[in-house]
């Protein structure tokens, strides 16, 4: 009876250690993850085609320029390239590429520009367009911050958060540029 009492007591005690002590580590980074979600936002998953629609949509609707059409579209190093301009790319970099830009989910997209300065005000143009086929609810001057923000930010590697599930970076080098739209998913 003594006996079978104190395997009780240490089965017990186990339990209790087992359920109380678990991973710090991990329930430390799943608060974590859950603090990044609320303090940057998430977006829905969704298409590389739908959303270089959105993104037509917004270029068609507000302004003058060529919206991304597959009839310029290149597919390399697992991305979508739109030709837009001379020198000007929308560039679409899934999660996964399969080569099916209907399944394949994005990661981010870009305004890829060279360095040549001949469209750099259609450039900044479609990196606005770009960042409200993202996040439908910007405003124009939002949207103005977080382009001058990733800018201003470009050389310490940071990136603008507008707390709705994007992020804007920008990065250049010696022979082009680019405005980078992130996208943040749940788990």
């Amino acid at each position: 009876m003594k006996k079978s009492v104190v395997t009780l007591l240490l089965c017990g005690a186990m339990v209790l250690a087992m359920a109380g002590c678990g991973d710090p580590g991990a329930k430390d980074a799943e608060k974590d993850f859950q603090q990044s979600q609320e303090t940057y936002g998430t977006v829905e998953r969704e298409s590389c085609d739908v959303l270089v629609a959105k993104f037509n949509t917004e270029v068609v609707d507000n302004s003058t320029l060529n919206p991304a059409s597959t009839d310029y579209l290149t597919q390399d190093h697992d991305q979508y390239w739109y030709g837009l301009l001379e020198g000007v790319y929308l560039v679409v970099v899934p999660e996964t590429y399969t080569g099916d830009p209907g399944t394949d989910i994005v990661d981010y997209m870009l305004i890829y520009t060279d360095s040549s300065g001949e469209h750099g005000d259609e450039a900044v143009a479609y990196a606005k367009h770009l960042v409200k086929a993202n996040d439908n609810a910007a405003t124009e001057a939002e949207i103005s911050t977080l382009l001058e923000q990733a800018k201003a930010q470009a050389a310490s590697g940071k990136t603008a958060y507008n707390g709705r599930g994007i992020a804007v970076g920008y990065l250049e080098t010696s022979d082009a540029y680019q405005y980078q739209v992130l996208r943040f998913y749940k788990g």
